[in-house]
C-alpha cells in the first residue's frame, strides 16, 4: 500500500471521528432514529462503500489475483517437473532393465565359456591320462614279456639240465648237448605258440 493512500485512509478517520464525537455531544437518543443525521450517515455511508471499493479492487483483489496466478504457475510448473521427472524415471528404469538383460546374457555367456573350457580341460587331462595309461600298459606288457623270455630261457636252461642230468643217471647214452637243445626249443616254441 502507498504512502498516500494511507495518508487519505488515516484523514478519513480522523474526520469521521470527529463527526461522531460532535454528534455525541448534541442530543440524547439514539442517533439512528434522528433525522438530522441521515445525510451525514449517507454520506459516509457513501464514502466508506467508494473507500472500500477502491480498497478491494486496486489494494485486495490484485493481491488475490496475483497469488492466484503465482500459485498457478507453481502448480503448472510442479506440474511439468513431475512429468520430466517421470519421464526421466522411465528412462532410468529402461536403462535398468536393460543393464540387467545385458548382465544375464554376459554372465550367461561367461558361464557357458567356463562350461566349454572345463570340458575342454577334462577332455584334454582325459587324453593325458588315457595316454599315460597306455604307455604304462605297453611299457608293462613289454616288460612282462621280457620277462616271460627270461623266465623262458631259464626254463630252457633248466630243462636242458635236468634233461642231461635224467639221460645220464638213468640211461646210459650219451647225451647230445646240441641235439638235446634243439629238441627242447622246438618243443618249447609248440608250447609257446599253443598258448
Amino acid at each position: 500500500m502507498s504512502y498516500y493512500r494511507k495518508f487519505i485512509l488515516v484523514v478519513l478517520l480522523f474526520i469521521n471521528t470527529s463527526y461522531v464525537s460532535q454528534a455525541d455531544e448534541g442530543k440524547a437518543g439514539l442517533p439512528q432514529l434522528d433525522f438530522n443525521t441521515y445525510p451525514s450517515l449517507v454520506f459516509w455511508s457513501v464514502v466508506s462503500l467508494i473507500i472500500g471499493y477502491i480498497l478491494m479492487k486496486y489494494l485486495v483483489t490484485p493481491n488475490i489475483k496475483s497469488i492466484l496466478n503465482i500459485r498457478e504457475t507453481n502448480i503448472q510448473n510442479d506440474l511439468v517437473k513431475a512429468k520430466t521427472s517421470s519421464q526421466e524415471s522411465e528412462k532410468i528404469k529402461e536403462n535398468i532393465i536393460n543393464s540387467q538383460t545385458e548382465l544375464r546374457s554376459r554372465s550367461q555367456l561367461i558361464v557357458n565359456q567356463a562350461l566349454s573350457e572345463t570340458k575342454q580341460n577334462i577332455e584334454k587331462k582325459e587324453k593325458d591320462i588315457n595316454q599315460k595309461l597306455n604307455d604304462k600298459v605297453v611299457k608293462a606288457e613289454k616288460q612282462i614279456m621280457e620277462t616271460q623270455k627270461l623266465v623262458v630261457k631259464e626254463i630252457i636252461n633248466d630243462a636242458e639240465q635236468l634233461t642231461a642230468k635224467v639221460i645220464q643217471n638213468l640211461t646210459d647214452l650219451k647225451y647230445d648237448k646240441v641235439e638235446g637243445k634243439k629238441a627242447i626249443n622246438s618243443a618249447s616254441k609248440n608250447i609257446l605258440v599253443e598258448k
